[in-house]
């Protein structure tokens, strides 16, 4: 009898330690270098890594974010390490995670020198020009179909700013929100640089087929509850103070 006390005792044991185990585990998130969705030298800062924090702190679930160039997130996304990151969908990307949910919409396109370049009024007028474009980015494919766009390949906006100033670049990357907090931070002068607007594209939380989340659904129901409702006000207010 004392033997069997003993061995329920240890199951006991035993599986209040699994449920710790289980209780402990962090899901990890993974945010793309593009401004000021997330920033690479401020990684708790950006609307991506505190919009998610807010959505798994109401959650009460850990949560880590890490800021990785895109081939990165996306191999993550194929084999589950990465378990959730924010991205414009397409084709690629639904084949290998599960749309979570639509927080917002992101205004896409370029930055151009005005007085360089004072015809520039729409897509078409890119049409021979050398545009700064981050690796994976999909919101500029618009400009494939204009005649003789180079798209040059940045790891970062901030890179693109620069190259900008320096009139490397014909035009660069931005997206709105974000162009007007990029350009205070990078100096360039709001009356000389112009925003053209190349597409709309909605934002989508994305969790790899793969992960172990993606076998939660009630945890999934949860966090896209919180994104249909509470969390709207979150995500307002993140866009407007980094616009």
């Amino acid at each position: 009898m004392r033997a069997l006390c003993c061995v329920a005792a240890l199951c006991l044991n035993l599986g209040g330690v699994l449920l710790s185990v289980a209780q402990a585990r962090v899901v990890l998130a993974r945010a793309v270098p593009v401004a000021p969705w997330s920033f690479p030298d401020k990684p708790s800062q950006g609307v991506v890594p505190e919009y998610l924090k807010a959505m798994f702190d109401a959650a009460g679930v850990p949560l880590v974010v890490e800021t990785l160039p895109y081939l990165r997130v996306m191999q993550g996304l194929k084999d589950g390490s990465t378990e959730l990151t924010v991205l414009i969908p397409d084709a690629e990307r639904d084949a290998v995670a599960l749309r979570l949910c639509q927080p917002t919409r992101i205004q896409s396109g370029v930055i151009y020198k005005h007085s360089r370049y004072p015809y520039i009024g729409k897509p078409g007028d890119l049409a021979g020009k050398r545009i700064g474009v981050p690796r994976g980015t999909k919101a500029l494919d618009e400009l494939d179909k204009v005649p003789g766009v180079e798209r040059y390949p940045i790891e970062t906006v901030d890179q693109g700013f620069r190259m900008l100033k320096l009139d490397r670049l014909d035009a660069t990357f931005v997206s709105t929100p974000g162009s007007d907090l990029l350009l205070r931070e990078s100096r360039l002068d709001p009356g000389e640089y112009r925003f053209l607007e190349v597409t709309t594209s909605p934002v989508v939380i994305y969790v790899s087929r793969r992960s172990t989340l993606a076998s939660e659904p009630a945890l999934l129901e949860q966090l896209r509850q919180l994104c249909d409702g509470p969390l709207r006000k979150i995500m307002d207010g993140l866009m407007q103070r980094y616009r």
